[in-house]
């Protein structure tokens, strides 16, 4: 056989390896819904995961993450070898129950666990997690009524606490009004960034990136997220910390 035969025949093995390999990695990775990927568009869920180092083999909170939609895009990131927690409290689940069990069903992300506990008592380990995902939950702390008061302090203690030295924290949420503090958390569905910020620093965690990578400066910072004419659509700040 001559040389160049040998070397086609070499690198044709190793493009042929190499796609069987692509091809069963592929095969073991669930199809995302529909719908999921239609909200990429404006949540940009990838591009918000990105902003973490999250490799294989973390093991990741997904604190009040509803239906599960970053869960599933940590899935992929973290792998076989690790573990996604999806965390929701009762007062979620009218909400979120439907689209949790779709999600889940017949263990199609095997490495999700789903942690039904209450604000409160998360009964989470000592530093057990690299990251934590807190999305459009953080205005939540501040919203009262008779089915939901969570006391902020012991839930943002134990999420300092669950997490690793040099964890992440990343924050994403609606924005209110510049000084407004969480005067609009109650009615609104939104908080101050500078608010959340002072917050969580006083609380240990240290802010090392902001981004506007959803921002839209055409959204007055008043209308509820739930409006249809706002929704998925609104001005939203994303904040990175790490725990010191």
């Amino acid at each position: 056989m001559s040389s160049v035969k040998m070397i086609g025949s070499i690198v044709g093995f190793y493009l042929l390896a190499g796609l069987a390999i692509a091809h069963s990695m592929q095969a073991e990775q669930p199809l995302r819904s529909q719908q999921d990927i239609a909200r990429d568009k404006v949540s940009k869920g990838s591009q918000v995961i990105d902003m973490v180092d999250i490799n294989q083999g973390m093991t990741v909170l997904d604190v009040l993450g509803g239906g599960g939609y970053y869960s599933e895009l940590l899935s992929e990131k973290v792998g076989n070898q690790g573990k996604v927690y999806l965390h929701n409290n009762q007062a979620y689940m009218p909400y979120v129950e439907k689209e949790l069990t779709i999600r889940l069903a017949d263990n199609r992300l095997s490495n999700v666990i789903r942690w039904d506990k209450e604000a409160e008592n998360l009964a989470l380990n000592e530093e057990q997690f690299d990251a934590v995902f807190f999305i459009l939950g953080y205005h939540d702390l501040y919203h009262k009524t008779k089915d939901w008061d969570i006391d902020k302090d012991r839930f943002l203690a134990q999420l300092y606490k669950a997490l690793k030295v040099g964890g992440k924290l990343l924050i994403v949420d609606h924005s209110a009004k510049h000084g407004s503090g969480t005067k609009y958390s109650q009615q609104g569905h939104r908080i101050d960034v500078e608010y959340v910020k002072k917050e969580l620093e006083q609380k240990g965690f240290k802010l090392i990136r902001q981004s506007n990578l959803l921002a839209n400066l055409k959204d007055d910072r008043l209308m509820s997220p739930f409006a249809k004419e706002i929704r998925r659509k609104t001005d939203r700040f994303i904040l990175l910390f790490e725990k010191k």
